[in-house]
């Protein structure tokens, strides 16, 4: 079975998840370069302890005030980093580089389900698409997190190092925040979209009210000529465009049309 390499847990691993050595809240940003100590109140993230140890991965389980040593929290790194190393074994049904390893139990070790999606596609021969995948694991608690974004960037940097290459450089402590992640909200469809329906049943009702109010228009005409194919192309506009019902269902269906298009761009950029 390959084994996590010592280099990727102390310059990849360690610096992410960082040593606190008492109970914090891994969304509680840092207050003078150090993470508050939980009080007990609500929490935003995941309660954690060490190296990103939290109550998931089982002993010891985490309470108000605990506090461990630097030897008993890389003892517990240890435990914890075990069961992501095996999985990443399972998973893995083809050869990879040992940095390609590394990074898919770094990224196990903080999103799962990110290791899970990589795994899929270095298996199906697509471990190009895995930097692309990676970053669409950048949220925690439903939340955007621009460190997560750092962090999967820092484990794309590592899958893509050749094996003997120069090692990417380790984090810089003082703009570390990387809390446990989970894949990005789903993207909400045209569908789904309130904003979306609404400029549809806009148009809808829109032309239905315009083609009532031409033909309301258009009648006299035809009740005085008994029919409307005398009327030529320019004749007919000329008469509905001098109609202000027709005019402003006109109007309207452009400004519901403009809504539904730039709606739909906003939800392609998310």
């Amino acid at each position: 079975m390959r084994q996590f390499s010592a280099a990727a847990r102390a310059q990849l691993t360690e610096p992410w998840e960082e040593c606190v050595l008492y109970v914090y809240d891994d969304k509680q940003p840092k207050v003078h370069g150090r993470y508050p100590e939980w009080d007990g109140g609500p929490v935003r993230g995941t309660l954690t302890i060490g190296f990103g140890h939290t109550n998931s991965a089982g002993a010891p389980m985490i309470v108000q005030g605990m506090r461990i040593t630097r030897e008993q929290a890389d003892q517990i790194l240890s435990k914890d980093l075990a069961p992501c190393v095996a999985r990443v074994n399972r998973m893995l049904t083809v050869e990879v580089t040992q940095h390609q390893f590394d990074a898919m139990v770094d990224t196990d070790f903080n999103c799962p389900t990110a290791a899970v999606a990589c795994a899929k596609l270095i298996n199906g021969g697509r471990s190009h698409d895995v930097p692309s995948k990676l970053l669409q694991f950048v949220y925690s608690r439903g939340e955007y997190m621009r460190g997560l974004v750092n962090r999967r960037n820092a484990e794309i940097a590592w899958f893509n190092h050749a094996d003997g290459a120069v090692l990417p450089p380790a984090p810089d402590p003082d703009v570390v925040f990387s809390p446990k992640a989970e894949r990005n909200p789903k993207v909400k469809t045209m569908a789904s979209s309130k904003t979306g329906t609404a400029a549809v049943s806009t148009i809808a009702g829109t032309v239905a009210i315009a083609a009532q109010s031409a033909n309301e228009a258009l009648e006299p005409i035809k009740q005085a000529k008994g029919s409307l194919e005398e009327l030529g192309l320019f004749e007919h506009l000329d008469i509905l465009v001098h109609n202000p019902t027709v005019v402003i269902c006109i109007a309207l269906v452009l400004l519901a049309v403009f809504v539904w298009f730039d709606r739909r761009r906003k939800l392609e950029q998310v």
